[in-house]
């Protein structure tokens, strides 16, 4: 089916941002960073590297399974497709979303995208005037908030969590967008070129593509996490009228800071995905 004069207005805004996302450089700071984590991971040896990452890939694909299970994720689905309906009546399940026209489903997702950025500053603000617990949830709560973002723009342009490929694929899209802005280009690439060698093979109900997860560029993330957690840990006493400032800005606005990072790049890639099917 032929794009809409409209559609092909959103495609060019697409190309235009995804430029932007895709152009950052790579600093001599970032080259060393990396490098530095390599040879960090090279000291740790082969056998304990593999498991490291393979331990990060266990916990992110449990987590995503403890996500989408229960109650909540059925008023999640309940409510986009209530939301759905206020343009288009007929839309009943998940794949009827993409029924609604490109600017509607727009709308919907950036409604759910606020939210979800709103939920890690808050969750920051929790690290960063909490106590230990707070600090020590930090982490796999900031994974579970954004990767429910992804989950959410999947579901709002249309593609079914409950099949294994796109569960599969949610966690590949995760780590893409997660990673450094530097270094998303190739796997960006990669994703694409995957939809595309499949064809129509992403409708199929089990995931039979390469699974790939955590790798040594990507942990640049969770190790600046880790970071920031000994700086707010450092600076919590510093106190004004009785309230870590200082630390609860930090916390909150780095939580957030990734979250808008996430998010935007998270929303771009199922709007191309949407366009290139409907193309």
């Amino acid at each position: 089916m032929p794009w809409t004069t409209r559609e092909q207005w959103i495609w060019q805004e697409i190309t235009a941002m995804e430029k932007q996302l895709l152009s950052a450089k790579a600093t001599d700071f970032s080259h060393t960073y990396q490098k530095g984590i390599e040879l960090g991971l090279e000291a740790l040896g082969g056998k304990w590297t593999k498991k490291l990452l393979a331990g990060i890939d266990d916990f992110l694909f449990h987590l995503q399974a403890v996500i989408q299970q229960g109650y909540l994720e059925e008023r999640t689905r309940e409510m986009l497709l209530t939301q759905a309906r206020v343009f288009r009546p007929d839309v009943h399940v998940i794949a009827d979303m993409k029924k609604l026209t490109m600017d509607q489903l727009r709308f919907i997702a950036k409604k759910q995208l606020a939210k979800q950025r709103l939920t890690a500053l808050a969750q920051g603000g929790l690290t960063g005037i909490g106590g230990i617990l707070f600090m020590l949830g930090d982490l796999p709560l900031l994974f579970a908030v954004n990767l429910r973002t992804v989950q959410l723009m999947a579901l709002t342009y249309g593609y079914d969590l409950r099949k294994p490929y796109e569960m599969m694929f949610v966690l590949k899209v995760f780590y893409a967008v997660s990673l450094p802005p530097y270094l998303r280009q190739q796997a960006w690439e990669r994703l694409f070129g995957e939809l595309e060698a499949a064809g129509e093979e992403e409708d199929f109900f089990f995931y039979d593509g390469k699974e790939e997860g955590a790798s040594a560029a990507w942990l640049q993330r969770p190790i600046n996490h880790l970071v920031k957690l000994f700086l707010i840990a450092a600076v919590r006493k510093k106190r004004i009228q009785g309230i870590p400032v200082i630390s609860l800005a930090a916390a909150a606005g780095s939580n957030y800071y990734f979250a808008r990072q996430i998010s935007e790049a998270a929303h771009l890639f199922y709007q191309k995905r949407l366009l290139l099917e409907k193309r």
